[in-house]
């Protein structure tokens, strides 16, 4: 009665292992085939069970455990790095990654006007040194000049008009600055 239960087990396997591999050859997809690969994995070992329960020995035990665990890590390490083959794809990707980030939590807004602005009173923090000299570029106010600019017919001026990325103008800074 065990012999035809193991028989019929066998090639019921051995269907499968067929199935599974004319999808290896034929899958339209990178993930048809990851999947048919890790299926004829689960049949290989399917096939040292039963042959441990036909012979009543436990010799293939480790064989079982490290094809399994090669399948499931070899499916999910593709399957992690498929890229997104249209470019809809990769942004809805980017947009639930970028929702999956916030999980929900509302972005503060940012004060209309300098007016609004909290005020903090905390201590002076210690500055990094690496990020010192951004620091110090954004305080000035400066904005480079744009070729684009110049080459519309402009003066070359920054935004504003005023040739400086400062608001106060040309009239305000002193002479030796120009």
């Amino acid at each position: 009665m065990l012999e035809t239960a193991v028989w019929i087990t066998q090639v019921l396997l051995a269907a499968g292992a067929l199935c599974a591999v004319y999808r290896v050859y034929k899958g339209p997809s990178v993930l048809d085939r990851v999947i048919s690969v890790d299926v004829i994995l689960v049949i290989v070992a399917s096939v040292m069970l039963v042959e441990m329960v036909r012979s009543d020995h436990q010799d293939f035990i480790v064989f079982v455990l490290v094809t399994s665990v090669i399948g499931f890590l070899g499916a999910v390490a593709i399957a992690r790095y498929v890229v997104a083959r249209k470019p809809e794809d990769a942004e809805r990707a980017a947009e639930r990654e970028a929702q999956a980030a916030g999980m929900g939590v509302p972005e503060p807004e940012a004060p209309k006007n300098g007016a609004d602005a909290p005020v903090m009173t905390a201590l002076p923090q210690q500055e990094d040194e690496s990020t010192s000299w951004f620091t110090a570029l954004a305080k000035s106010g400066f904005v480079p000049k744009r070729g684009k600019d110049s080459e519309s017919g402009s003066s070359g001026q920054g935004p504003g008009g005023s040739g400086g990325g400062s608001a106060e103008g040309p009239s305000e800074r002193p002479k030796g600055e120009r």
